[in-house]
């Protein structure tokens, strides 16, 4: 009986783990909410490690294109995404028109992007890490065979 007492607490510890493992480099949100009677709410929370990883398994050739494209703009990306992550909260992009308002910001670790208008409201949060590893894998592809 004590020994699968510890195997439980083993198995229980490993889930745990592997919990942490998925949560550490933050969640990604998407939550749309349409306005009208019968609208659609949707939510999606996913940990935001399986933004690189899914793209680690997209076939190089299918990004071969996006990589050469975003060669010569490394730099600038990288520059910015290790800038944002060392700055406080700050509102990038605001635009307000009647009926209508759009917000993109950083907040925390992440890129929050909001969107209001008289149809639906858009929330998309993802963390700049998970961003960065993504930017990462794309930038690899057209040097890596698969």
């Amino acid at each position: 009986m004590i020994l699968l007492g510890k195997i439980a607490v083993g198995m229980a510890g490993a889930a745990l783990a592997g919990v942490g493992i998925l949560c550490s480099e933050g969640m990604v949100q998407v939550k749309v909410t349409q306005k009208e009677p019968a609208g659609h709410h949707i939510n999606v929370i996913a940990p935001a490690v399986l933004c690189p990883l899914a793209a680690h398994f997209v076939p190089r050739r299918d990004l071969a294109d996006a990589s050469r494209q975003i060669e010569p703009w490394l730099p600038l990306v990288r520059a910015a995404l290790d800038g944002l992550s060392d700055t406080g909260d700050v509102v990038l992009v605001e635009v307000r028109e009647p009926g209508e308002h759009v917000e993109v910001a950083k907040s925390g670790g992440s890129i929050v992007v909001d969107v209001d208008d008289p149809a639906e409201s858009v929330h998309v949060a993802v963390p700049i890490r998970a961003i960065a590893g993504t930017v990462d894998q794309i930038a690899v592809a057209k040097s890596t065979p698969q």
